[in-house]
């Protein structure tokens, strides 16, 4: 049997060699990066459009060399022009969030069509995505489906949530509840947070598939965990209705109040209404006034109207 007075001293033993193993690991793993950043470019000046692509990405997320998005543009189109898929992608998604060029949607869409043209799942993806919303190209609800199912039948996950999202929600289609269910499903078996939160969803109210309201509240859990925004939003209405746990005004407020804080619409409006109120907290109508108005400038017509009515009332 250990003595007790020795149980101090082993433990911060073993916690002084575990961060003296995790040094050595770091210190390997920095110098190996190095290495790969400079094999990258020795073969991307060589020519190498992968190696010129994978420079890229070290120089964008200054993994071996000092960070720079315009160096990292340098090599993704150096990458891009010689007609390299993954790096047409990358390039396109560059414009679109102006990461190392000025903001072109146009320009990124003439990309990923590129991309999408030689079976990039991706680029498919993208431009699918963007014929929804009708940037930088032609909004085409049809079109866009079809770029998205290709990409989701080809196991991209991104494009099964949001191809399931437009069956569920009929956009460029019939509504189609249970093949959105089964979309959900698959990419939620990869543990991607919003096919799991959009799976729990489907779970909690009957949609497209059986109701199970203790499953689906594992699955909103689990995606919570994983920071989805929507999913601590629909836990927050859980606990405020009751909907498959007893109603919770206390922990319907702490959903909503994580979820605000990343700027969720919903949230926010959530937010406003009990503490306008003084649900699950004290009443504050200086707090419920700011977060109803960030609800507000982001279009919740909800949030006007609970403006408006506060006005009203003296």
């Amino acid at each position: 049997m250990m003595h007790r007075a020795l149980i101090p001293l082993f433990l911060f033993t073993t916690v002084l060699n575990a961060q003296e193993e995790w040094a050595d690991f770091e210190v390997e793993e920095a110098v190996e990066i190095a290495t790969l950043a400079e094999s990258s470019r020795q073969a991307a000046v060589a020519g190498d459009a992968a190696a010129q692509l994978q420079l890229a990405r070290c120089y964008f997320t200054g993994s071996g060399v000092p960070k720079s998005n315009e160096k990292g543009l340098y090599w993704v189109r150096k990458a891009a022009e010689q007609g390299y898929a993954d790096a047409q992608s990358l390039l396109g998604e560059c414009y679109k969030k102006g990461q190392g060029v000025e903001r072109n949607h146009v320009e990124a869409c003439r990309w990923w069509v590129k991309a999408a043209q030689q079976g990039n799942l991706e680029g498919m993806y993208r431009l699918g995505m963007a014929h929804l919303s009708g940037e930088g190209v032609q909004k085409n609800e049809q079109l866009a489906l079809a770029w998205l199912e290709r990409a989701a039948s080809a196991g991209h996950i991104e494009a099964m949530c949001s191809l399931g999202f437009c069956r569920l929600q009929g956009v460029g289609c019939e509504q189609n509840f249970a093949e959105a269910a089964i979309l959900f499903e698959k990419a939620a078996a990869t543990h991607h947070p919003n096919a799991t939160f959009w799976l729990g969803f489907c779970k909690l109210h009957g949609v497209g598939t059986r109701r199970n309201q203790e499953e689906a509240l594992q699955l909103l859990l689990k995606a919570a965990d994983a920071l989805s925004a929507p999913a601590m939003v629909q836990l927050g209405r859980c606990y405020e209705l009751g909907l498959g746990v007893q109603a919770d005004a206390d922990k319907a407020f702490d959903w909503y109040w994580s979820a605000a804080r990343m700027e969720n619409t919903e949230a926010c409006y959530r937010l406003g209404c009990m503490l306008r109120d003084g649900r699950g907290c004290k009443s504050n109508k200086d707090k419920a006034t700011k977060w109803l108005k960030k609800a507000a400038e982001k279009g919740h017509t909800g949030a006007q109207q609970k403006l408006d009515e506060m006005q009203q009332t003296p």
